[in-house]
């Protein structure tokens, strides 16, 4: 399979972008209210705290084993902006755990140590291969997005809501970065290989979906989402990742057109 990455040295590195994108949200997350000492009411509680307990413990990784995998995909880590960018990518999902954490201390919740929906993914991208391992961590991203809409809707904390609005903005970004990431993976397989991984990563985000819907539906209903407002949102959100998947994955695609992921 050709190399990506093989161009000229002075070819920018499709990956430069984002090093300097996640290095300049290091801080954000001091500007949030925490001066704010709304306390959430009993029916607010009810309706979101069970949720922020699961995600924030999802949010949490060490993520060594994407690592490791990220390190054996040679035509990836050929990248010298690569690795270094993914580990801002992991430390940026742990600040998204740790500032729902200090939420969920300040409203005197208890954290999560363990969750079994966090388990059965956590354990599905321990046996899974790097394109796996990085379609489940997306798939987790685009089902954020209309979460973390109906979240921000769901109470009247101003530092909950600022919380939701900053991870929103992190999460988009995600998935230009991450459709950047799987696009690459995908350029080396077949027109077969591509269309196979494409079906069965949408078999896993509709499952996914479906399980979401079940487990925070009281978040969804509280900020007056049904389910068909969440199916059609998550959906949009889906169609935007393929897009960008697409754009990159393909073997007429230009070193140039895939290397600007976009913002947006």
């Amino acid at each position: 399979m050709s190399n990506p990455f093989a161009s000229t040295v002075s070819c920018t590195s499709p990956y430069e972008r984002w090093y300097r994108h996640f290095l300049g949200r290091g801080d954000i997350a001091l500007s949030l209210p925490w001066h704010d000492s709304y306390s959430l009411t009993a029916l607010e509680r009810h309706a979101v705290a069970r949720s922020i307990q699961q995600f924030q413990l999802g949010e949490w990784a060490r993520g060594r084993g994407l690592k490791r995998r990220a390190a054996r995909a040679r035509f990836l880590a050929i990248d010298p902006r690569f690795l270094p960018t993914l580990e801002l990518f992991i430390e940026e999902e742990q600040r998204h755990s740790s500032v729902l954490g200090r939420f969920l201390d300040q409203q005197g919740i208890p954290r999560l140590s363990t969750h079994w929906v966090n388990a059965v993914f956590r354990r599905l991208r321990k046996l899974a291969g790097l394109d796996v391992c990085a379609a489940v961590l997306v798939t987790a991203e685009v089902l954020a997005m209309p979460f973390y809409q109906a979240l921000r809707d769901a109470t009247r904390s101003k530092l909950l809501r600022s919380i939701c609005a900053m991870i929103l903005i992190d999460e988009a970004a995600h998935l230009n970065y991450q459709g950047l990431t799987l696009g690459l993976i995908r350029r080396q397989c077949s027109d077969r290989g591509r269309m196979i991984r494409g079906l069965c990563h949408r078999l896993l985000f509709e499952a996914t979906s479906l399980l979401l819907w079940q487990q925070h539906r009281r978040v969804f209903h509280a900020a007056g989402w049904s389910f068909f407002r969440f199916w059609n949102e998550s959906q949009r959100w889906y169609a935007v990742l393929e897009m960008k998947i697409r754009n990159v994955s393909s073997p007429r695609a230009l070193f140039g057109s895939y290397a600007e992921a976009r913002l947006d």
